[in-house]
């Protein structure tokens, strides 16, 4: 089984992201791997440092920016795979800030 780097995911997540206003309505084929690696990273979530979540949170607010386009450009891809993600995101924070 192959071993995820997250320092590198992530930088490819963040790369992806600072270019996803490019995508949109070009590419959709790299906004789903934007979301692939997303859904990578929601998954391992629990085993980032906390270096790593706050990279991870800093990303998430720059593509914040650029969801409702996403959603208005590919409803489908929003309805199935963004917004679950985002409440798998919700529910990981809840969980963080209820714990400490």
């Amino acid at each position: 089984m192959r071993t995820i780097n997250m320092q590198n995911l992530l930088e490819k997540y963040k790369i992806d992201v600072e270019y996803i206003k490019d995508f949109i309505g070009n590419d959709p084929v790299e906004i789903q791997e934007t979301f692939y690696e997303r859904g990578i990273l929601l998954d391992n979530f629990d085993n980032m440092t906390l270096k790593e979540i706050k990279e991870f949170l800093a990303i998430e607010k720059e593509l914040s920016e650029h969801l409702h386009s996403i959603k208005m450009n590919y409803p489908l891809l929003y309805d199935k795979i963004i917004e679950p993600q985002n409440e798998k995101l919700k529910t990981k924070l809840i969980h963080i800030f209820t714990d400490s």
